[in-house]
């Protein structure tokens, strides 16, 4: 028994570091836009990591908590050493970037565990009767059995890490999507509110037009009627 939690637990330490490692490479500076997660090294040796808020020429700042969006950080231009940000990021119909930690917030885990309960099952029962044949083949008791329970072991523990993580991804995918629409809407209802408000300047243009061209009507029949007046 110890032996098959020893294999099940290094198995799914591995996977779990491997699952965990950032993407992320050098950026320029003017890489570092609004929305966008970075590591920032300055020249001391400081290391933070933060939200983009604002990318000036001069400075840069960095929202550092993720549930505090006053926690801002202001970082000097030539204070900066190196900027690490990922490979890429997810960005809406405007092309603007979508913060992760927007993503994260927003990400619900119901296909995570839809596909990790399923992945477990199908994965073991795969894995236990590959495991099963490998025992069969195998002259030494003992070596068969561990032949089995490693096979079925490391099958599960990939199947089933494979699963939640294609659930995951649905997950955040499904955020992602709803974040987009959301700022679709957002963005087409100020459209609609600036062609609104286009529309009532050039009416109140239009009027004022009209208004001051009757005012000219007007003080042109006056004037006549006051070229007529004098020639009596």
């Amino acid at each position: 028994m110890a032996k098959k939690t020893a294999i099940w637990g290094n198995i799914v330490i591995l996977l779990a570091f491997f699952a965990g490692c950032a993407k992320r490479i050098p950026i320029s500076y003017d890489q570092a836009q609004p929305q966008a997660l970075v590591k920032i090294q300055t020249v001391t040796g400081k290391s933070v990591t933060g939200i983009v808020r604002a990318n000036k020429p001069s400075f840069v700042i960095l929202q550092t908590k993720k549930d505090r969006k006053r926690s801002l950080v202001k970082i000097n231009h030539d204070e900066i050493a190196a900027i690490q940000g990922e490979n890429e990021y997810d960005r809406d119909a405007l092309g603007k970037i979508i913060s992760p930690w927007e993503i994260e917030q927003r990400t619900g885990s119901k296909n995570t565990w839809l596909y990790t309960a399923g992945g477990l099952g199908l994965s073991f029962g795969i894995s236990f009767f590959i495991g099963s044949l490998i025992n069969r083949g195998m002259d030494n008791v003992d070596q068969g059995e561990t032949a089995m329970w490693t096979a079925t072991g490391a099958g599960t523990a990939l199947g089933t890490f494979l699963f939640a993580k294609a659930g995951a991804k649905k997950d955040r995918k499904i955020a992602v999507d709803k974040i987009r629409k959301e700022r679709y809407e957002i963005a087409q209802k100020k459209a609609e509110e600036e062609k609104l408000k286009r529309k009532k300047i050039l009416d109140e243009i239009e009027r004022l037009k009209r208004e001051r061209l009757k005012q000219d009507a007007e003080m042109k029949r006056l004037l006549e009627k006051s070229k007529r007046k004098k020639k009596k």
